[in-house]
């Protein structure tokens, strides 16, 4: 069934997902107890800086430029203006002051033309993952619109393609060209037990273990494992239509099935297990610093981490200091120079922004 533009565009714009509004209203659901409040922080855009960072590129550093730039002046543009400037022609400070104004078109340009973007297209996504994202955000794009998009983003944010990678072999089998996540994962596929790095991330093939596991070294010392690893072709099912036909890719074990890689599953499985390994050093740091449970932590998202503490505004305040300071500040030693900030509030009941 096609839907017609017109109500999707109305949907988009009136009532957004179904399962994002009902998130905002299961959040409230959680309160603090009697005599408490909750603090909790919000890493700001942390995937969007952590893949420019493992990509560890001129054209990546450049990116990280513009986090480090808005995070230590707020009247520097942010990243989703910068991105959002560069796609429309206009100056990116022009646009961020228009911003900070409220105007209208800085407003509705940093969410349709910076946000959406560089959430759905970091890592390897295409036109259905820009308007699949923009309907999150109450953004409607017709096709057109949405490819001109990607080709621009692509264009301007070029080391992402690059780090995402490529490979090539002639009629031959012989490797004409290898770059990036895909050329290394394909070139450590082929030569069991020699290491091939692409960024900050390097991937090994162990043919022994677990019918031939891929294993991606991080730069936390964390493996991701990916087990019965290797070229296959097999059957797959269009969900649409039903119909099945024959797909040759890198295919490895998930659970009772399988599941194939391809350069956006690397770039992202890299990216959100760094990510996560700044939450679980950060849950960890935060215990050692609060051995008397003055405000321990009492949940956390992929992103947020949340603490309770008593009510009292002394407290609350060394409460935000200290999560401001734990998540935005402290930098162990292998992730020194990624810059993270984070936003941190305070209330008697779980909420968040809707921006």
């Amino acid at each position: 069934m096609k839907l017609d533009p017109a109500f999707l565009e109305r949907f988009a714009t009136e009532i957004g997902p179904i399962g994002k509004s009902l998130g905002m209203l299961i959040r409230p659901t959680f309160i603090a107890a009697p005599g408490k409040t909750l603090v909790w922080g919000d890493w700001s855009a942390i995937e969007a800086r952590v893949l420019p960072w493992l990509a560890a590129s001129p054209g990546a550093e450049k990116q990280l430029a513009i986090f480090r730039a808005s995070d230590a002046d707020k009247t520097r543009p942010d990243v989703y203006v910068f991105n959002a400037a560069q796609l429309l022609g206009v100056d990116p400070q022009v646009m961020w002051d228009a911003f900070l104004e409220g105007e209208k078109w800085a407003k509705d340009g940093r969410q349709s033309h910076g946000k959406v973007p560089v959430l759905s297209l970091g890592f390897g996504g295409a036109v259905g993952a820009l308007m699949k994202m923009a309907i999150n955000y109450k953004v409607y794009l017709d096709e057109a619109t949405a490819q001109k998009m990607v080709e621009g983003w692509r264009a301007a944010n070029q080391w992402a393609p690059d780090f995402w990678g490529k490979f090539f072999v002639d009629k031959h089998g012989n490797v004409e060209r290898s770059s990036g996540l895909w050329g290394a994962v394909n070139m450590a596929l082929r030569n069991p037990g020699t290491a091939y790095a692409a960024g900050r991330v390097a991937y090994v093939f162990d043919e022994s273990y677990m019918g031939g596991t891929l294993f991606c070294a991080l730069p936390c010392g964390r493996l991701l494992t990916y087990p019965d690893c290797r070229l296959r072709t097999r059957k797959v099912k269009d969900k649409d239509t039903g119909e099945e036909s024959e797909k040759t890719a890198v295919w490895f074990r998930k659970g009772y099935g399988w599941s194939a890689l391809w350069h956006g599953r690397m770039a992202e499985n890299a990216t959100q297990a760094v990510a996560g390994s700044v939450l679980r050093e950060t849950l960890v740091e935060l215990d050692r610093l609060d051995p008397t449970e003055v405000m321990p932590v009492v949940s956390h998202t992929h992103d947020e981490v949340i603490t309770e503490c008593a009510e009292d505004p002394k407290v609350v305040a060394a409460a935000r200091e200290r999560l401001e300071d734990v998540m935005g500040r402290w930098r162990p030693e292998w992730r020194a120079d990624l810059p993270l900030t984070a936003e941190v509030v305070e209330n008697t009941w779980y909420t968040k922004a809707i921006g």
